[in-house]
């Protein structure tokens, strides 16, 4: 009886849209104005990717995870829809900016001077990794610590100057990366290369 109510009542609402369809004229313009769709601050969508192997030996349970994880911030009102008609350069530079910094804030809680770190990265970037990386780990860091070199807008905030400062004397400065940076002790690159596994 349930089901027999339902398709009755399905039939209806399809008759009934039919009728207004029909009963539109065919010359009128629709139109509604442009909607968007806006989250509460601080909202973010995050995809993570956990895989596991486990393999039992003899008396020992070894397990080995891989994690990987990116989180988008989310756009919490109209106008910051509008940011992103900006041009290419200047939204890669923000992204790169924005990782920079939570880069240098991890390696502030290391008790390492982060952004001195980060700008000896960008500098080293130009010398140290090919055009094109030999390897896969060479070419994500390529592409990370690769700073976007098109004209900045004076719009744009210090750090974007700050950051493509330190790309441009990887290229064009006859000083060794260590000396213009010597807050940071250590390489990123050599060490995401393994040049330090050696020492241990």
């Amino acid at each position: 009886m349930e089901r027999i109510i339902f398709i009755v009542l399905s039939m209806g609402i399809f008759m009934t849209l039919g009728l207004q369809e029909r009963s539109r004229n065919k010359d009128d313009v629709l139109s509604r104005r442009k909607r968007y769709v806006v989250f509460p601050e601080g909202s973010t969508l995050s995809v993570a990717i956990c895989m596991t192997a486990q393999t039992i030996l003899p008396e020992q349970i070894f397990t080995e995870g891989l994690n990987w994880g990116i989180s988008y911030e989310l756009p919490n009102d109209t106008s910051s829809i509008k940011q992103f008609f900006k041009p290419k350069p200047v939204l890669q530079r923000r992204h790169r900016r924005d990782l920079y910094q939570k880069m240098e804030v991890i390696m502030n809680s290391m008790g390492f001077d982060g952004r001195s770190c980060i700008l000896k990265a960008l500098c080293e970037t130009t010398r140290k990794l090919m055009p094109r990386g030999n390897t896969i780990v060479e070419e994500l860091l390529r592409i990370v610590f690769r700073f976007p070199q098109q004209h900045l807008l004076n719009s744009e905030p210090e750090d974007h100057r700050i950051y493509h400062w330190a790309y441009r004397m990887g290229k064009d400065s006859a000083k060794e990366c260590t000396d213009m940076f010597p807050g940071c002790t250590f390489s990123l690159i050599d060490m995401a290369l393994g040049e330090y596994s050696s020492y241990f």
